[in-house]
């Protein structure tokens, strides 16, 4: 298994030398919550710029760890987008056109992409 350390310093690294686009699915608990409040709170105040969409249900809970991460990270741009059903691709479908009209709007001219996708849904089996 990779030390912390050299994940750490790995991290740091990416943030200080790039700008990053980061999804995180299901990232309003638990390891996905956890993801994002690392990945804001390590770009702080000297990355070259980040941009999180948070995908989940709870959009109170994404506010709440939207205003850690802005307070963490001011210069970042952190947004929440709901996610009813990701078990229905028509809803999947929505998302993502949702992520990329946002994308599109915020680099003008050049082509949306995404640096970093995290998912950490939680997935609930039905069946009696």
């Amino acid at each position: 298994m990779v030390q912390l350390d050299v994940v750490e310093t790995c991290n740091n690294a990416l943030v200080k030398k790039q700008s990053v686009t980061a999804v995180f699915v299901g990232g309003t608990s638990g390891i996905g919550e956890y993801a994002v409040r690392a990945l804001a709170s390590t770009h702080g105040t000297s990355g070259q710029g980040l941009r999180l969409y948070i995908v989940g249900r709870n959009e109170p809970v994404a506010n709440t760890i939207i205003a850690d991460c802005r307070e963490a990270c001011p210069a970042g741009e952190f947004r929440f987008v709901r996610a009813s059903d990701l078990s229905s691709l028509r809803e999947v479908d929505r998302v993502c056109r949702e992520i990329i009209n946002a994308e599109e709007a915020s680099v003008a001219g050049k082509s949306a992409c995404i640096d970093l996708l995290v998912m950490t849904q939680a997935i609930f089996a039905f069946g009696g």
